[in-house]
């Protein structure tokens, strides 16, 4: 689990809390439960009116990486690089493709099935840049799913707060009651705006930053197995490719 950003995303939201209390108020004045229901169901909804079913789903699917980070390293991308373009150099295409099944990374996979198959270096690198800009637009689709909420949740907010409102001004015979009234008409404002900015717009930044990290180890990985379709040594290629930062 990313621990860091869980406790960081946690302490965003316990220093809001926290700051409201130290104000004077309470934790109980923070709970309404019709304001959950307009702000988080109604963003819910009108989300999914607006999402594709299978950019839904893959929005959905990218949040595990917010439990378990993917890793891009570059001296793990140089070792696997080397171990390939020792088997090239030593067993040739059966040395290539013995490594290639066992590769898991499914973009490497394809790369090093291609090479072994002896296509050319331009049907390589044509094919493989296209598969990875279409990964990287997906999954930066996915990820804005996260900024379509984050524009729902105060406008929402918004919403249930005037909807207050009109309650609190349906019943001015009770002018004792008004303040408590307009009190819990702006929760609905602080539940969309604070989620939105607390959660939604950072887990969108978060994602995108993963998805261009792979897309730069992707490119990264692509460079080294064209170089080794050049048949430049496995160590030049580590050279080459040692000060990329990921």
């Amino acid at each position: 689990m990313d621990r860091l950003v869980l406790l960081v995303l946690l302490g965003a939201v316990a220093s809001v809390i926290f700051g409201h209390v130290l104000e004077g108020g309470t934790l109980a004045s923070l709970w309404n439960a019709p304001a959950l229901l307009i702000v988080f169901g109604g963003s819910f909804l009108a989300l999914v009116v607006q999402t594709p079913f299978y950019l839904a789903t893959r929005a959905a699917s990218l949040l595990s990486w917010l439990i378990v980070p993917p890793h891009f390293s570059l001296n793990q991308l140089l070792t696997k690089l080397t171990t390939c373009g020792n088997a090239y150099r030593k067993d040739g295409v059966l040395g290539l493709d013995r490594v290639a099944q066992a590769e898991i990374d499914p973009v490497m996979k394809r790369a090093l099935v291609m090479l072994a198959d002896g296509q050319s270096p331009r049907a390589i690198e044509n094919s493989m840049r296209l598969e990875i800009e279409t990964h990287q637009e997906k999954d930066l689709a996915a990820a804005e799913v996260f900024d379509n909420l984050a524009g729902y949740l105060p406008t929402l907010g918004i919403v249930g707060a005037v909807l207050g409102l009109m309650q609190v001004l349906s019943n001015l015979e009770q002018p004792e009651e008004l303040g408590r009234g307009i009190a819990t008409a702006f929760v609905a404002t602080f539940y969309g705006v604070a989620a939105a900015n607390l959660i939604a717009i950072p887990i969108a930044g978060r994602l995108r930053g993963f998805v261009q990290q792979r897309t730069r180890y992707h490119k990264a990985m692509l460079v080294g197995v064209m170089a080794m379709r050049e048949g430049i040594n496995p160590q030049l290629i580590r050279y080459r490719l040692e000060g990329i930062d990921l």
